[in-house]
């Protein structure tokens, strides 16, 4: 069996320094993987005058999945390719507490749940403008309230996208892999947010798909909360959730605060799905206040390969990172500053590489 080719995407800020302290484990933990690592992002447009450039694409097209670091000022193109162009349509963001971690409660022990996020429409499908392009293409168009556009004056709008094909697709998604966490003893328990309360056209539409598909699968049950009520939940409750499911902008905000209960965005990790290839990525963001300085925190990058091995079909290998990371953490020894620790980077990825060795 040939090797899976992984392309590691650095990006902006912080980006090649977490890809670089991910990828250094991969390629030393023994894997059968083929690690690509063309140049791009602000180091490539530096040196070639282009971020991500036409040979680096094609090298993306032939992957069997693709390791991304952050996207800032520059990588923009990089993020828009791996998600709209490729239609990635599903962001899943875990949020498992490791012991040692720095939470926001006194005892996070034991939360262990999902956010299931509509990847490619919703707040952010980029279509808006001046309002009064809108108002002049819509003068009839008039709102609970009685106002027309045209009352509103000068001004922006953006419009959001809630279609059947995309809220579909996520649902079934969603079905599928609530079942599959089911099978290591998950409740299997969907709880849709929306606010479908002030916005019923959309989040009303994108309910009422998700709960009929669910409702297909006499194993799961469904539970919808306001996205609000949600994010109150989320502090409240987090040992009762199983699987989130929401639109992209809801999905944002929910995920942030969601990982503040296990340690922070530096150990956030996720996956994006569905389309012709799958890329992984940390959710924290270039952070170039901190860029080149060998402090930021990899573990984020590093669940992100996790979850990158398990979609490859190597779920040994996506086993032995995670117990690695685990035991880091627990030992309490190589953490980085967001952590409470001293280590730098390289440190504490050569602490879960020996964990694995």
């Amino acid at each position: 069996m040939s090797k899976k080719k992984v392309v590691a995407l650095g990006g902006d800020g912080v980006g090649p320094e977490v890809v670089d302290a991910t990828c250094y484990i991969l390629e030393n933990a023994g894997f059968d993987l083929e690690v690509v690592k063309p140049l791009c992002g602000e180091k490539a447009l530096e040196q070639y005058h282009d971020a991500f450039s036409e040979e680096t694409r094609q090298v993306c097209d032939t992957a069997d999945a693709i390791l991304f670091g952050a996207a800032g000022t520059v990588s923009g193109v990089i993020l828009a390719y791996l998600r709209w162009m490729l239609d990635n349509y599903v962001n899943v963001r875990p949020v498992k507490y490791y012991r040692g971690a720095t939470s926001c409660l006194r005892d996070p022990d034991g939360i262990d749940f999902v956010i299931l996020r509509e990847n490619s429409e919703g707040m952010y499908s980029f279509f808006s403008g001046e309002l009064s392009m809108l108002s002049e293409k819509l003068p009839d168009l008039y709102n609970r309230m009685g106002k027309s556009l045209n009352d509103y004056g000068n001004g922006k709008f953006a419009l959001r996208i809630v279609s059947e094909k995309g809220t579909s697709r996520l649902a079934k998604f969603a079905c599928d892999f609530a079942l599959q966490r089911k099978k290591d003893r998950y409740p299997g328990r969907i709880a849709c947010a929306t606010k479908s309360n002030v916005i019923p056209t959309t989040d009303g539409f994108f309910a009422k798909i998700v709960e009929e598909e669910v409702k297909k699968h006499p194993e799961l049950t469904f539970e919808h909360y306001y996205a609000d009520d949600m994010a109150r939940r989320l502090l409240r409750f987090p040992f009762e959730i199983d699987v989130i499911v929401t639109e992209n902008m809801f999905g944002d905000i929910l995920a942030d605060e969601a990982a503040e209960l296990v340690g922070g965005l530096g150990i956030a990790g996720s996956a994006c799905l569905g389309g012709k290839v799958a890329y992984f990525e940390s959710v924290h963001g270039s952070a170039p206040d901190i860029a080149g300085m060998n402090v930021v925190n990899p573990t984020a990058t590093i669940l992100s390969a996790k979850l990158m091995l398990d979609y490859l079909g190597m779920h040994q290998e996506a086993g032995i990172v995670e117990k690695a990371v685990a035991a880091v953490y627990r030992n309490g020894r190589h953490l980085t500053a967001d952590q409470g620790g001293n280590s730098t980077t390289r440190e504490c990825a050569q602490a879960i590489l020996n964990e694995i060795k």
